[in-house]
């Protein structure tokens, strides 16, 4: 009887040796040969099963054969959606400017002032440790920089600002009428009221931009007119609005027709008010009717 073969440990079996040889099948001539074991073999396939991980990794991260990938997004795909985005960040802006907006004709009502639709947040640090000292080298400096512009035309005049003078504007007169009421801020009329005839037509006094054109409880048909330099002109009691909100306007184009409309009214006439940078003007200093 032959005796059993006595089982070996798998370490030992993965260290066995085999010859691989590649012969000539006409000469037999030994072309290769290597000698591998288990062990070897198997590292070998390992190394190279994740060099091809790596390889398809990198295919995947940085070329566009991503976009074949099931579930996915191609390029186009992603364009609409960075568009969208765009879409909806322009939005929720122009609903902050309409918000401000809003806020800004309230103000106006009240005769505070108005803020700017733009937000000028300063990102910038503050400066206040520093060292506004100058040195040697500022003034050598500041010797050339002199040097070098004393002859330079752009630098020779500096333009000035001019200066808003409100006295030199030229109102139109907003209704030809006879005046029943006038300006006293101390006893919150802030306007003048003008009698006129049935269907006049009321006239924009300045250029400028229809900021409110409605109906209040108080005031009847009111429409106003955001002009240059913080200007407001505001009229009050119409029958009929030809103008709506947002609407460019002339000096001397009709706005409105003269009515009786609203609570605070006792006959056909127009209430007018001028205001400036949010204060209540006496429209006679300025306009004459």
């Amino acid at each position: 009887m032959e005796e059993p073969k006595e089982k070996r440990k798998i370490s030992d079996k993965l260290k066995d040796r085999y010859r691989l040889v590649i012969l000539n099948e006409n000469t037999l001539e030994n072309v290769y040969h290597a000698i591998l074991s288990r062990l070897n073999f198997m590292v070998w396939i390992g190394l190279i099963g994740v060099f091809l991980v790596a390889i398809g990794i990198v295919l995947v991260s940085f070329t566009p054969l991503r976009e074949y990938i099931p579930g996915y997004p191609d390029g186009d795909i992603r364009w609409v959606y960075m568009q969208n985005a765009l879409q909806v960040d322009s939005l929720e802006h122009q609903i902050n400017m309409k918000d401000q907006y809003i806020n800004n004709i309230q103000t106006i009502l009240r005769g505070n002032e108005t803020q700017s639709y733009i937000n000028n947040s300063d990102t910038i640090p503050l400066l206040s440790n520093v060292n506004f000292e100058q040195t040697d080298f500022d003034s050598v400096l500041r010797i050339q920089i002199d040097e070098e512009e004393r002859y330079n035309i752009s630098t020779s005049s500096i333009p000035v600002e001019n200066k808003f003078e409100i006295n030199k504007l030229h109102f139109y007169c907003p209704l030809n009428g006879s005046l029943t009421n006038l300006f006293d801020a101390s006893g919150n009329h802030y306007g003048i009221d003008i009698a006129s005839n049935l269907n006049e037509p009321i006239l924009s006094v300045l250029d400028g931009t229809v900021v409110l054109a409605g109906w209040t409880l108080e005031a009847g048909y009111v429409i106003e007119v955001q002009h240059k330099n913080n200007l407001l002109s505001i009229y009050k009691h119409n029958s009929q609005l030809l103008k709506k909100m947002g609407d460019r306007v002339t000096a001397g184009e009709a706005l409105a027709i003269i009515g009786n409309t609203g609570e605070y009214t006792t006959g056909p006439h127009l209430h007018f008010e001028l205001w400036h940078d949010g204060k209540p003007l006496n429209p006679k200093d300025y306009i004459v009717f």
